[in-house]
């Protein structure tokens, strides 16, 4: 039925409430790539309390949350790459416990240098070159969550580390996400947002700048757009 429009029709019941301490720009934030992030992190990637975790594509929409909703979630480190120095200083103020660039000359030796211990868990919403690199820094039986392509749709992954250190690599998509899964999902990072407790950058876009607003998506901007009507 589409988002970009007035008014829409939802499937009888399937509506959750928004708590008035939450504003409807950040509930939508949370509709899709707070979803996504949390989701990849706990139903999917199995985040256990105490784990260690690096999440790539750090200055999108996903990534900013993923950083926070691990955090959330009791991992014990988190490591947050990104490209621009602004998106890694976000980051920091996020809860990141280190940083590191995602077009550092040796991306292995600085992800070794964050995570000195190596990670449980990766969330990918990129692919290509860093998501192959990042497996490099798993330890044994980790993890690499894949939920988008935005490095490239394809990459080449070395055998060895997958079956030496009994790695998986698992597939996440919202849309095949049980209704009741993402329903809860959805209101504990609510809850989350009413505390103060997770946040994300967003801009009101008016609904007749819409086309403005697709083209400048396309730029990969750092935050999400909301539309208002």
């Amino acid at each position: 039925m589409g988002s970009f429009a007035e008014r829409t029709v939802l499937p009888k019941g399937s509506g959750i409430a928004i708590p008035d301490a939450v504003d409807d720009a950040m509930a939508l934030a949370c509709g899709v790539a707070g979803a996504a992030a949390w989701l990849a992190l706990e139903w999917t990637g199995g985040l256990q309390p105490g784990e260690d975790v690096l999440v790539l594509g750090a200055g999108g929409g996903v990534g900013q949350i993923a950083v926070q909703a691990a955090r959330l979630l009791g991992a014990r480190r988190v490591v947050a790459a990104a490209r621009s120095a602004s998106a890694l200083q976000r980051a920091a103020r996020l809860g990141a416990d280190a940083t590191v660039a995602l077009n550092n000359g040796d991306l292995a030796a600085a992800l070794a240098e964050a995570l000195p211990d190596g990670a449980d868990l990766v969330i990918d919403p990129l692919w290509g070159a860093p998501a192959a690199t990042a497996l490099g820094c798993l330890k044994p039986h980790g993890r690499l969550v894949q939920l988008g392509e935005s490095a490239g749709a394809d990459a080449t992954i070395p055998s060895d580390p997958i079956r030496g250190r009994l790695l998986q690599i698992r597939g996440h998509t919202n849309f095949h996400t049980p209704p009741e899964i993402r329903r809860v999902a959805y209101e504990r990072l609510l809850g989350h947002v009413a505390a103060g407790e997770l946040t994300a950058d967003v801009e009101r876009v008016p609904l007749s700048d819409i086309a403005n607003a697709w083209d400048r998506q396309r730029t990969s901007p750092g935050h999400k757009f909301v539309l208002i009507p």
